[in-house]
């Protein structure tokens, strides 16, 4: 069974990463270093010369530059797609739409200081993805996020149907390994169903850089369930102590 790493230091042991062709989840609550996880993940692919896609549904690429300026990750060959809900308000639902502007994805490297905006709804989403993903094939595609796709949605139609819909196109288009980021909502039971794997980031009370890596389902063998992780500049690392218990007991 082929894996793309999640590129957490450490982390193969526990989680030896998502299976190839698949669409996976990572959710947890404001803060807890989705957004970085995920960043991390592609970054890990772009260092083996991997061609890897970050789709953001709630900043612009200036701002995802500016938020991960401070951590030493490999960015500049990572490719970015940024779209934005239809500001005039929710569109009608219409038999034919056509996709304008027609958007690119462009590297992190390539992004300059001034905001540009690709207005969306789902329908126009998914067309210029599936136009996207035609031109060049993505290892690694990570979305973030998918609750903030429900702004996406149009008059006729439920915007959580719109979300389902959205992650069976990528199961059917994207042809990568996909890694989905959500914010925390009991309301998932239908996405994580379709997932390969589901992973919850958990916040440790009164600590910045603790986090707990909750594996709720998987396509492999799990030892544990719930691992402890630590944010440095470098991204995330399993908290050294637990790696090194656990590779004692497994060694003994």
């Amino acid at each position: 069974m082929s894996m793309a790493s999640l590129g957490i230091k450490n982390i193969e042991v526990f989680v030896p990463g998502l299976k190839e062709g698949t669409v996976n989840l990572l959710y947890g609550p404001p803060g807890s270093g989705k957004s970085i996880l995920g960043m991390q993940y592609l970054s890990h692919g772009a260092r083996r010369g991997e061609e890897v896609l970050y789709i953001s549904l709630d900043q612009s690429g200036v701002s995802v530059a500016k938020d991960f300026e401070n951590l030493d990750l490999l960015l500049d060959d990572i490719y970015i797609f940024d779209a934005f809900p239809i500001i005039s308000g929710k569109a009608e639902v219409k038999p034919v739409r056509e996709v304008t502007p027609i958007a690119y994805p462009i590297k992190m490297k390539e992004i300059g200081k001034k905001e540009k905006m690709f207005e969306a709804d789902v329908l126009s989403l998914q067309s210029t993805l599936k136009n996207v993903f035609d031109r060049r094939r993505y290892e690694r595609v990570v979305v973030d996020s998918i609750t903030s796709l429900r702004y996406f949605y149009m008059r006729g139609l439920n915007p959580m149907a719109g979300v389902h819909a959205f992650l069976q196109f990528l199961l059917t288009y994207s042809h990568s390994t996909v890694l989905v980021i959500a914010e925390d909502f009991e309301d998932l039971l239908i996405e994580k169903s379709i997932m390969d794997s589901v992973f919850y980031l958990q916040k440790v009370p009164n600590s910045n850089k603790a986090i707990n890596l909750i594996v709720e389902k998987s396509s492999f063998k799990c030892d544990v369930e719930n691992i402890p992780l630590k944010l440095t500049n470098s991204g995330f690392g399993v908290e050294e102590k637990f790696y090194l218990k656990f590779v004692r007991r497994k060694g003994a």
